[in-house]
């Protein structure tokens, strides 16, 4: 009997050691975040700083090409270049026509396997908030994505997202045991608030459900960035924001003892650059003639911008002749301009998109220096001088970095992370 009792407990003792070793892993992607703001300790962000010292800092962290935030939030979620998941910019290019607006929001336009599904082939739970390409995903059980309407609408932006969410209700039980309710004037998304209250969805979904993996999207810091600049202070005070939504994270799972079972991975898409120049380069495919100056008219190609660089696709219904001409055609257009205009940037081919992950549909990428952009203008000037801060390099990609903090953040056996593409083998460790 005696025997029997202790083979009992100690059945007990493995299942509650079992139970005890759970690991749970939340993702933080912090959009636009520059390693200088975590590296200085003159930056507003005593928890990043905190967590930067007491954790694992990795100072630099190569982006995507392009360093865009669907294409980089893909590569952190599945590991793999945008070459290969499939997604190559924030908007799908619509071929001239005049629905234009629609973004990469969907989950099954990803080609690629994602944590999610990694997670939830294991048996494993999992939540996201407002994570790009992740509306519709069958492998995030509390999900509210990043969706929104392209165009103005009456609805509001709430309203309109509401039914997304999964499962049925999921926003509306934030609303009534986290948030209060949410609207345009409760949580814009170029506001402080709209942190804050994300951090407040995180905490009640870790006390509530606890999943093993839960994917968040900070992004604030992108708007203050392209409105203001990388080192204005409307960016400092926007990673200011962030880092007291990350530090109201922390105390959260501190006071409920979470945080001996939690491991925070903290990483951005991509950096900022301050912008000094806006190029058009539709504006010179409308002056020859081979695009139309409006959308849905006649073409023979097209610019489709990437933030600081720009695909060029050929319509698909030219013959393989007249293709050829076409983009000979373009690249003298190109080669052509005046220096003080040449000199902002270079002409990829195919085979060189191809070396770096991006689109193989494009047929060239305009690719800008440092410090200049792109746009989809098709009239007006093709080249102007502008304020404010860019991203979206296919070469000389903006750099961000990453921090680990919590249960297993000095563990001595972990990945290397040296791109966004090392951040899903990372998790899977930690995740076991």
């Amino acid at each position: 009997m005696n025997l029997r009792l202790f083979f009992f407990w100690l059945f007990v003792a493995f299942c509650f050691s079992e139970v005890r070793a759970q690991h749970r892993v939340i993702l933080i992607s912090i959009d636009g975040l520059q390693p200088a703001a975590v590296a200085d300790d003159r930056w507003p962000l005593p928890f990043l700083h905190q967590f930067r010292d007491e954790g694992f800092f990795v100072p630099e962290v190569q982006s995507t090409h392009p360093s865009m935030t669907y294409p980089a939030h893909t590569t952190i979620i599945t590991g793999v270049p945008p070459r290969e998941h499939g997604i190559h910019c924030n908007r799908v290019f619509q071929f001239n026509r005049k629905e234009s607006q629609l973004y990469h929001w969907y989950a099954d336009s990803i080609r690629a396997k994602t944590l999610w599904q990694a997670v939830k082939e294991k048996g494993g739970t999992t939540a996201s908030l407002q994570w790009p390409v992740s509306t519709g995903c069958p492998y995030i059980d509390y999900n509210v994505p990043e969706y929104f309407s392209a165009v103005k609408t009456e609805v509001g932006a709430f309203n309109y997202l509401r039914p997304y969410c999964t499962p049925s209700g999921f926003l509306k039980e934030l609303e009534e045991e986290a948030t209060g309710r949410l609207s345009d004037t409760t949580m814009r998304a170029d506001s402080y608030e709209y942190d804050a209250k994300t951090a407040y969805m995180v905490n009640y979904i870790e006390n509530r459900y606890k999943p093993d993996l839960l994917t968040v999207h900070f992004i604030t810091t992108d708007y203050k960035q392209h409105q203001t600049g990388p080192h204005s202070r409307e960016t400092q005070q926007a990673f200011a924001s962030v880092d007291n939504a990350i530090g109201l994270i922390v105390e959260n799972l501190t006071y409920t003892r979470q945080l001996d079972s939690v491991t925070l991975v903290i990483t951005g898409d991509h950096g900022f650059v301050e912008a000094q120049r806006k190029i058009y380069p539709n504006v010179w495919l409308v002056q020859a003639g081979m695009l139309s100056d409006t959308l849905g008219g006649n073409w023979q190609a097209c610019f489709h911008a990437l933030g600081a660089a720009s695909y060029l696709y050929v319509n698909p219904t030219l013959k393989l002749k007249q293709r050829k001409k076409c983009i000979e055609k373009v690249i003298r257009l190109l080669e052509q301009q005046p220096d003080s205009i040449r000199q902002w940037y270079d002409i990829l081919t195919p085979d060189s998109i191809a070396l770096l992950g991006g689109d193989p549909q494009a047929d060239l990428c305009l690719s800008t220096k440092p410090g200049a952009g792109c746009g989809n203008n098709r009239t007006g000037n093709a080249f102007l001088a502008v304020k404010g801060g860019m991203h979206g390099y296919m070469t000389n990609c903006t750099p961000t970095c990453l921090i680990l903090y919590g249960a297993k953040a000095r563990q001595n056996d972990l990945p290397e992370v040296h791109s966004l593409n090392d951040v899903f083998p990372l998790v899977e460790k930690l995740l076991k």
